[in-house]
């Protein structure tokens, strides 16, 4: 890429923006150069008079950027880059026409990461402009942020496959040694055990995978919320592995359960969504709930 790419960095934050410039500046993906703002309406007044290849925000309220951005600055094409925190991500929402990506702000602190996922927008910016692949850039973007959050998925429950699975080998091991030891050391089994118990059945785990699904299936789980009500957060776990076309042996190990019990809980959700007895579970969840429409 040997054109020089232009970029408007929006920032509140000095430290932030300093990292963010010095991360940018070492990079080798392109040929760059760079405006800084430190006011929205600094932000706003350089973008509407130049023409910059990407627009980075970075500030404490990107929602309240992102609200206003479109209205003053009529680019539809112009790609945005939301460097986001932790709570932002989960709530972070744009104008249908706008083209956003979204990044962790911890990435600032790995210039590789960072100029990484900037080379990747400049490229498929270069894809949308070769006839026949796709109409548009924003296209593009859709096309590439589905892909991405697939493959996160996809990637994030076979690692959380993996770790449970070695959770349970670990307390079966245990399990195996129990009866040998002295009751000090049996108390201290215990221990472990209990701890492989929480790990194992750990919120976070849930939350961020609740993350991912939702961005591949958005308002899948309001929509199913609000339909059933009686659906407890178990059953909602059960409908997104469902979703997603999972075995019961796939179900089986996330949730560190037996066959019986999956077989049971899949039955009590059919009563709960008065599903006829011919009506196969996985099937309605993912036809009648495509694309997260009733």
């Amino acid at each position: 890429m040997t054109a020089e790419k232009f970029i408007v960095i929006g920032c509140d934050d000095t430290l932030n923006l300093s990292v963010i410039l010095n991360a940018i500046k070492g990079t080798t993906f392109f040929h760059h150069h760079i405006v800084s703002a430190t006011r929205s309406s600094d932000l706003m007044e350089i973008v509407k008079s130049l023409n910059p290849d990407l627009v980075i925000l970075c500030f404490r309220n990107n929602q309240l950027i992102l609200n206003n951005f479109n209205s003053f600055v009529r680019k539809p094409e112009l790609p945005l880059l939301c460097l986001t925190r932790d709570f932002e991500i989960r709530t972070l929402c744009w104008p249908q026409n706008s083209i956003v990506f979204t990044c962790p702000l911890e990435y600032i602190n790995n210039s590789e990461l960072l100029n990484s996922r900037i080379n990747s927008i400049f490229l498929l910016r270069a894809e949308s402009s070769k006839e026949g692949l796709v109409n548009t850039f924003a296209d593009a973007a859709i096309q590439h942020n589905q892909s991405n959050n697939i493959r996160n998925l996809s990637r994030y429950v076979m690692e959380l496959d993996q770790k449970i699975e070695v959770l349970l080998k670990i307390k079966d091991r245990i399990a195996d040694l129990y009866p040998r030891v002295d009751d000090p050391v049996r108390a201290e089994l215990i221990s472990i055990v209990n701890g492989i118990k929480i790990s194992a059945n750990d919120n976070k785990l849930w939350d961020d995978f609740k993350l991912y699904f939702e961005q591949t299936n958005p308002d899948f789980l309001f929509s199913l919320a609000q339909r059933y009500p009686v659906l407890t957060p178990i059953d909602l776990k059960y409908c997104c592995y469902l979703k997603m076309n999972m075995s019961n042996d796939d179900i089986r190990n996330l949730l560190g359960i037996n066959q019986e019990s999956v077989r049971t809980h899949k039955y009590r959700l059919k009563k709960k969504m008065a599903l006829s007895k011919e009506q196969d579970l996985r099937t309605y969840l993912r036809t009648a709930y495509q694309n997260s429409v009733l």
